[in-house]
């Protein structure tokens, strides 16, 4: 999305005696509809609850980039570090595993012992070269032996399920010592997202106010 200022017409005695102060101003109003958008963008992806990483993926740029370089055509650019994401929850898409058969879903109680976070990082910072991962099976596994497999319905959905007692732990208990199964992940093929944004409104907003801050300086 990208915000343009420009002002036109027989501007030239003005622009001769004024154009520092025009130059300026007509800056000031291409960031204040820009910072208006990306606040916009940012509130939309925190409202929707997808994360702090997607809220701060949307960035802005300025230009000219050098502030103390004059023009009567600033621009304002308003972008995504995750645009696919974005997109997909914008549109409402189908999402499938990439270069995978299934997508893992961690349930309640995977949540519960950790394993929806990636132990190499520390307080924010990845450490080494081992990518996030949303679903940590491999520790699951460490700490319960081998996960059960479970079809559910026509195949396009299934469990993997911890049984019996962990390694040093018990994973949970029934009557009288019985360990029980627990659920930890759910496996899907694909999942249709909700859409949860509304970029072209927040466009078209953005632009209403452009079009605001460029009449105000015009009417000065």
């Amino acid at each position: 999305m990208k915000i343009v200022g420009r002002i036109s017409g027989d501007l030239k005695e003005l622009m001769n005696t004024r154009f520092d102060e025009i130059a300026d101003a007509a800056r000031a109003a291409v960031r204040s509809a820009s910072e208006g958008l990306q606040a916009e963008l940012r509130r939309q992806t925190r409202a929707a609850g997808l994360g702090n990483g997607l809220e701060k993926a949307w960035r802005l740029d300025l230009y000219p980039k050098v502030s103390r370089r004059r023009t009567l055509r600033p621009a304002g650019l308003v972008y995504s570090k995750a645009a696919r994401l974005h997109d997909a929850f914008d549109d409402g898409e189908m999402i499938t595993a990439r270069n995978a058969k299934w997508m893992v879903i961690p349930l309640p109680a995977a949540k519960a012992a950790g394993f929806d976070r990636d132990p190499h990082r520390r307080e924010g910072r990845q450490i080494g070269l081992i990518p996030p991962k949303w679903s940590n099976i491999d520790a699951a596994t460490a700490k319960f032996g081998a996960l059960r497999f479970v079809p559910i319905g026509n195949g396009a959905r299934a469990l993997l399920v911890a049984d019996g007692k962990a390694r040093g732990d018990t994973l949970a208990r029934g009557g009288a010592g019985r360990a029980t199964s627990i659920p930890l992940f759910l496996l899907v093929k694909r999942v249709r997202g909700r859409k949860l944004l509304d970029l072209a409104a927040a466009a078209k907003q953005a632009e209403a106010q452009l079009v605001a801050n460029l009449s105000n300086i015009l009417g000065r």
